[in-house]
């Protein structure tokens, strides 16, 4: 990594363009200083474009002074010629609170090495005069082959998110009055206590995602959640993040990845995973979850679906139940997604009305729990109240519960059949007057009887005209 390919050369003199750095060449004078500094330096302007690098720096990146010139320095830089460039472009980025004036430090892992590679610290110093941010000095300190860094503290505002999604994803917003759901509440428990893959079968919006992501957040800390969307992304690109040892998986390190449809991955791909899975991985591998919404029998049987993987990822199964299944818990659920949508919203919904509520229990929600937040989240957003009235739920949905309450009506009648075969018989035998024009012996022939037949039934239907 340090150099190989590369020939490293003497940081020729800066450039001049004074209105890009904020100073001119004369100004560099100090810039011998750095060269005979044995810490790797480089100085960014103030549109974060490297200016100058020192020997000790081209020595660590193996980049020549020329070739990082002007390099700018963003995390999401515009494809290079040299594919190393992104690496520089990235690691030394400075952090948003430098740009702002302020000093910061980031610790950095050198992508593409192995488990034991190097860390960076990289210490930022923005230099300022009366007009503002003049440019920013970096200085690299790298840390001891194989030694694992101290974890840094972590900001006030991520220790605020982190604990938001905890108390998001807690065992607390599983408690049911559905017995079927109690027990899926201490599989979750269970399984947030373990590293071993995880199946959860359950219909589209049941929530698999949310159990997933609390096993995640209740486990031990430390790692990220990375969704993965077997159905839509490349297979070359799930390839890459489930079977290969790279960077990506090692920034997620013992966190979850959580695999959506494994069904949609290419046989092949499913019977490398199913190796993976079943040869086991380090203690700071990723732990592996995954979801489906079809029954994995049916998807063995298609043949979408490997039988190994699905023992792979099935050592804990848990199944969810379909929100039709879980009315007793309707009040606890609508009351929770009030809570999420006021939140995200700022607004002050503290129930629904009486009316609002008989629809909620009528109808059938073959969204599941996904369409009641959306349908409680448009609901609110409509209303200009603290409750939510009937009125103000989407238009399709009220439809469909007056749909339902009238075919409920409809059946409640006793039905005769008698009558209702006069009533077919008199429109059939109308339909044929009309295309015969009137003509009694013309609509016979349309209907396939003798004419003395139609007349009899004309009038004991009192069919008197057409």
């Amino acid at each position: 990594m340090n150099g190989e390919g590369r020939t490293s050369e003497s940081s020729a003199a800066p450039p001049t363009n004074g209105a890009e750095s904020g100073f001119t060449a004369p100004d560099f004078r100090w810039q011998a200083l750095f060269q005979r500094s044995l810490e790797p330096v480089f100085v960014l302007n103030r549109g974060r474009r490297i200016l100058f690098v020192n020997r000790a720096w081209q020595e660590l990146t193996g980049v020549a002074a020329a070739e990082a010139r002007g390099l700018a320095c963003v995390r999401r830089a515009p494809m290079p010629q040299d594919p190393w460039d992104v690496v520089i472009r990235s690691l030394c980025c400075p952090p948003p609170e430098v740009l702002k004036g302020q000093a910061g430090r980031s610790r950095r892992l050198l992508p593409g090495a192995s488990v034991a590679s190097r860390w960076w610290d990289i210490d930022f110093l923005p230099l300022k005069d009366e007009r503002g941010l003049l440019c920013i000095v970096g200085r690299i300190t790298v840390l001891p082959q194989g030694e694992l860094p101290a974890v840094a503290p972590l900001p006030e505002k991520l220790m605020a998110l982190r604990e938001g999604r905890q108390q998001r994803y807690s065992l607390s917003q599983l408690a049911s009055k559905v017995p079927a759901f109690q027990r899926i509440g201490e599989q979750v428990r269970l399984a947030s206590q373990t590293r071993v893959p995880v199946l959860i079968v359950g219909e589209r919006g049941t929530g698999k995602q949310t159990i997933a992501r609390t096993i995640h957040h209740q486990g031990a800390p430390g790692g990220a959640f990375m969704a993965l969307d077997c159905a839509r992304l490349p297979a070359k690109m799930l390839s890459v993040v489930l079977l290969v040892e790279n960077s990506l998986q090692r920034s997620i390190g013992s966190g979850t990845r959580y695999l959506m449809e494994p069904q949609s991955l290419p046989r092949d791909l499913q019977a490398q995973l199913c190796d993976t899975l079943r040869a086991g991985g380090e203690p700071e591998t990723p732990r592996t979850i995954a979801g489906i919404s079809t029954d994995p029998t049916e998807e063995i049987k298609s043949g979408r679906l490997l039988e190994g993987l699905h023992y792979a990822l099935g050592t804990i199964v848990i199944a969810l139940p379909g929100l039709r299944e879980r009315l007793a818990d309707l009040p606890a659920l609508v009351d929770q997604f009030l809570d999420r949508a006021n939140h995200e919203q700022a607004r002050p919904i503290k129930g629904l009305t009486a009316e609002a509520w008989d629809l909620v229990r009528g109808y059938a929600w073959p969204g599941n729990l996904r369409e009641l937040f959306a349908a409680l989240q448009s609901a609110s957003l409509r209303t200009s109240h603290d409750r939510i009235d009937r009125e103000h739920f989407p238009a399709p949905l009220r439809l469909a519960v007056r749909m339902a309450e009238t075919a409920g009506a409809e059946e409640e009648r006793k039905l005769s059949l008698e009558r209702l075969l006069q009533e077919a018989e008199r429109r059939l035998i109308r339909l044929a007057l009309r295309r015969a024009k009137g003509n009694r012996s013309r609509a016979a022939e349309l209907l396939e009887v003798w004419r003395p037949r139609l007349l009899r039934r004309m009038e004991a239907l009192g069919i008197s005209n057409w």
